[in-house]
């Protein structure tokens, strides 16, 4: 149960505002407590079973009240906070949690599959943005770990509201640079007994041709003493996504000068690119030097069957007057059944024999096309070109919270206790690869096609178009045509599990100090650990005896495995008799084919068992113990309220991780004294490291509102707050591998350069620290409706930014291969910490609401980030903006509804966003815009019909390497545009 506590101002004015504040925060919950004011300057205290006669219940319904409630949040808040609220139960404005916070000034999200999975504010990393589940921590493990929480996963209909602190405050925890997020779920006190809500939808998306249902519902009962009460809800949504793809698989371009005409950047400054290659020459005789050209060129289509679960049951006791006790229980569960089906273009044919022309963009050093065909060269060949792979994955991610929450109301000081824990594990339970080389010969050559084959391809500005022999299906499907070399096969996945066990109490004291209204008091104990591992998934030999190979300190390995047994199907016996269709976006290609992944496994489970190696040398381990205390005052003076606090936070954390060394080299097998030559000729190293760090931060917060008169607001907050940097950033294995001038020499036709290369973490990775402030002017005009401006300014110190680098350190040797003593790394793929980055800029916002029923909502968003500094292990290695970091934003909604219909069109656009260095450059994502409708029909007060279109532009999203006019396509996607009409009743 909340307590509302009011002290009468000397102004009229003051004491308006205050009653909107408790109006505003009381609506959001579903209850408005009307308190009565005393003399000046007497504390009221008072319960709301005190004031069960003065208790007006005022129901939220309709996209206006809704917008307006948001508004009154905001205006009264201490902080800088922005808040959404559902109109009605299990009715939140968007079908995603993440796509609602898109509408608020300054936040952007990144989809997967189409649905917001990420939420970034401010033009900062999502690993910035602190999510909290009722104010504390929730676990969500997607299998590779993150910060961030993963939105996919959350049932909207279990929110009732979001609140979104840009400001800090001492008494929220620390984590969240960009900001805080925090959810709030409903509670049975705060709703009718017996009321709740059924909703039944379906969706259907033009990519998938495929009509699916989804259900959701909440009950919520109390008895006739409002003293106990119990909510469930529940969830549940079958879905089906497909992604079309296109782009440059693995992400490389390369770069083919020498070391006279170096690559540079935008600004005419080289760059490290660590992706040579030498000079190309094709049939033609047509040499080409001092281009970048991508490594392999890809079409894909991801297929992904999506199964989603929600359970919240929440009780509530208060057993007197002054105590109340509410439980939580949440859990949440995504299950992945995901097949990408991709046609490859890789460098192995730029030879005169294939290659027929390059196609350069207007500078002459961007390859924007190759086209290719077998025998180009006067000779008969076989292209084998292109490939037609791709992967199977079965997925599930949980996550499961339980938190206790005590609340004690004295006379003049509320105490709460709250302990809980949260825990998330997630990976794949399968997950394979195929690959078949087409190709224009075959076993049976009078009974295949034998002409020339051709195939090519071209990167537009925005789209990435192939073409190919029609024939190559047909000889495919008769016989030509290999699986791939077993012995580069993938069957590796990534799970982890993460949990989190946190005690918290906090003490609000109400005193009359002066200018202070109220002291809040409290501590948090948090102790987090994260388990990441790798494994493989193998299909071996029923007759093989793997407990006794075990026993014996023998692993199972690929060599066990299907693919080196004669196994896999052959290519005629699995692919799909026709080519991909319904091609709605993402690529261009006159033919795709696929495998049949079904099919596939169907044939290899009729010989061989599934077998999962989970591989011990490949794991890291993250474990953080957090101690914070916060003390925060509250004060009130004239026409000012606000906070002024400070929280000190101490963070130990213990990192592990099996690095590896892998050397590629001829050598004596020590077991047989015969020579090691061939594809088998590499010795490992493992070394288990561990890093113990420890920190300790005084974060300040000051924040101040001026209510200059009864509609304008001025606010301004300065802060220090801190992130914690990313657990792959931290704690990724280094892996090392040296390949030796024999090796090289034996594999040159794959561009293999002797050397060490390798990629890690970073241990010593400092957190992220922000100085921040900000100021804003807003003036409240009518019953929802305002307008307003802010500034922002942030100062970011040891922000992450992965990197490509070259990286000399002291290795210790391995005897007989190589010598103790300094090693260059070159390409080395790490993280390291940036300096004083600024991101600083101005958001505008407008809302207005029409007495006809029409209203306008639109905000604007304006952020400028600088080149900083990037150091690994203190040395300077290059510049980058901070990742994440959009140059502007923009919301426009615009909506009409009446007593019984109501239609909303909501337009977001977000600018180019910054995401990393890759091949020596910096990445980015093109600007994306998209439209949604809502829509909704009251048939009676409690049974309304509902229909959405989400992605009406059909809007994809495109990212590429370097920012000068000519810059490199990366990848481009569409993830469709998807329709929902459902039926709800309400009771």
């Amino acid at each position: 149960m909340a307590i509302w506590h009011q002290q009468k101002r000397k102004s009229s004015r003051c004491a308006l505002v205050k009653s909107t504040l408790c109006l505003a925060i009381l609506t959001a919950m579903g209850n408005v407590h009307a308190e009565e004011t005393k003399a000046d300057n007497t504390k009221a205290v008072e319960t709301q079973k005190k004031n069960d006669k003065d208790i007006e219940v005022i129901e939220v319904r309709g996209i206006r009240a809704s917008m307006a409630q948001n508004l009154n949040i905001k205006r009264m808040s201490n902080a800088v906070v922005d808040a959404i609220t559902a109109e009605d139960i299990g009715k939140f404005p968007d079908k995603n949690v993440a796509d609602s916070l898109q509408r608020v000034p300054g936040v952007i999200i990144q989809r997967d599959g189409g649905e917001g999975a990420t939420v970034s504010i401010r033009g900062l990393s999502s690993d910035l943005t602190f999510t909290q589940l009722n104010g504390n921590f929730i676990a969500s493990s997607p299998g590779d770990p993150s910060r961030s929480f993963d939105y996919s996963l959350l049932p909207s209909a279990m929110i009732s509201m979001v609140e979104v602190f840009k400001s800090p405050e001492a008494r929220l925890d620390e984590g969240g640079v960009g900001g805080t997020v925090i959810l709030h779920t409903r509670t049975p006190f705060a709703m009718e007994a017996n009321s709740g809500l059924v909703n039944v939808e379906y969706t259907y998306a033009d990519v998938t041709d495929k009509y699916e249902p989804q259900f959701a519902g909440v009950y919520s009962w109390k008895n006739e003493d409002e003293d106990f009460g119990l909510l469930v809800g529940y969830t549940r949504q079958h879905r089906t996504n497909r992604t079309l793809s296109g782009g440059t698989n693995a992400n490389i371009w390369r770069w083919n000068g020498d070391d006279a005409n170096p690559p540079v950047d935008v600004n005419g400054n080289p760059v490290d690119n660590n992706n040579g290659w030498g000079k190309i020459t094709d049939a033609r005789g047509q040499q080409y030097q001092g281009i970048w050209f991508p490594q392999v060129v890809r079409t894909a289509v991801v297929k992904e069957q999506r199964e989603r679960d929600g359970i919240q049951v929440t009780g509530q006791w208060r057993p007197a007057d002054d105590w109340e006790v509410t439980a939580n229980y949440f859990h949440f569960n995504l299950g992945q059944d995901r097949t990408l089906s991709a046609v490859d273009m890789p460098e192995w044919l730029l030879s005169p024999d294939f290659l027929t022309a390059i196609h350069l963009d207007p500078s002459g050093t961007i390859a924007t096309g190759m086209d290719f065909s077998a025998g180009a060269g006067g000779a008969p060949a076989d292209m084998q070109f292109p490939w037609i792979r791709g992967t199977y994955v079965r997925e599930e991610s949980s996550s499961d919270t339980f938190d206790f929450k005590i609340n004690y109301e004295g006379d003049d000081f509320t105490a709460r206790l709250i302990a809980g824990h949260t825990s998330s594990e997630g990976g794949p339970a399968e997950s394979w690869e195929a690959a078949y080389k087409s190709s224009n010969w075959g076993e049976e050559r009078d009974s295949i096609s034998n002409a020339a084959q051709y195939a090519g391809w071209s990167l537009g500005s925005d789209r990435v178009s192939m073409y190919m022999d029609p024939n190559t299906l047909n000889n495919l499907l008769a016989g030509a045509g290999g699986g791939r070399d077993p012995g580069s096969s993938n069957s590796s996945f990534v799970r982890s599990t993460l949990e989190e066990t946190y005690v918290q109490l906090d003490t609000d004291f109400y005193v009359e100090w002066g200018l202070i209204d109220k002291v809040s008091v409290g501590a948090k104990y948090r102790h987090a650990k994260l388990h990441r591992e790798t494994g493989n998934n193998f299909f071996i030999s029923p007759d093989l005896d793997v407990e006794a190979r075990l026993a014996a300190g023998e692993e199972i390995t690929r060599f066990d495995s299907y693919q080196w047994n004669g196994g896999m199907p052959l290519a005629m016996d699995i692919l799909n008799t026709s080519g991909e269709g319904n091609i709605a976006g993402g690529f261009d290609i006159n033919l795709m084919p696929t495998i049949d992944w079904e099919k596939y496994r169907s044939l290899i489970l009729q010989n061989y068992v599934p077998y999962t190696r989970i591989e011990d040398n490949f794991v890291y381990d993250i474990e953080e113990t957090i101690s914070a205390m916060y003390l925060q005052g509250d004060f009130s003076f004239s026409d000012f309220r606000g906070n002024l606090g400070v929280r000190v936070v101490r963070t130990e954390t213990l990192s592990s991780s099996t690095d590896l060394y892998t050397f590629f080299l001829d050598h004596t097998d020590d077991a047989t004294g015969e020579p090691v030559t061939g594809d088998d000729r590499f010795v490992e190293n493992y070394d288990l490291i561990s890093r113990e760090t420890s920190d300790t931060h005084v974060l300040p917060s000051f924040n101040l509102a001026w209510d200059a008169t009864d509609n304008l607001v001025v606010r301004t907050a300065v802060a220090k707050v801190i992130s914690r940097p990313g657990y792959n950033a931290m704690g990724s294995q280094e892996r090392i591998s040296w390949v030796s001038e024999e090796w090289a020499d034996d594999r040159k036709e794959f561009n293999v350069l002797p050397g060490f290369r390798g990629s890690g973490g970073n241990k010593d990775l400092k957190p992220f620290e922000s100085l921040q402030a900000d100021l804003s002017v807003e003036y409240y005009y009518g019953e929802g409706s305002a307008v307003g401006a802010a500034l922002f300014y942030k100062k970011v110190d040891n922000f992450v930014v992965p990197l490509v680098i070259e990286s000399t350190r002291f290795y210790q040797g391995m005897p007989g291969i190589i010598e103790p003593g300094e090693i260059t790394v070159s390409p080395y793929s790490t993280t390291g910490n940036g300096t004083d980055a600024k991101s600083q800029g101005w958001e505008l916002f407008m809302q207005h609401s029409f007495e006809s029923g029409f209203g306008l909502y639109a905000n604007y968003t304006r952020n400028d980030t600088n080149q900083a500094g990037i150091s690994v292990d203190g040395l300077e290695v290059g510049e980058s903006p901070l990742v994440g970091s959009a140059d502007y934003q923009y919301n426009l909604s615009a909506y009409y509804e009446n007593d019984d219909f109501s239609i909303r069109g909501s337009y977001n656009k977000r600018g180019e966003v910054v995401q990393g260095i890759n091949s020596g450059l910096n990445v980015y994502q093109d600007p994306y815009d998209q439209l949604d409708v809502n829509a909704s029909y009251s048939i009676t007060e409690a049974l309304t019909l509902t229909g959405s279109v989400i992605n009406l532009t059909e809007s994809e999203q495109t990212s590429r390497v370097g920012n000068d006019t000519t810059a490199r396509l990366l990848n481009t996607s569409y993830s469709g545009r998807r329709f929902y009409a459902g039926i709800s009743y309400k009771f």
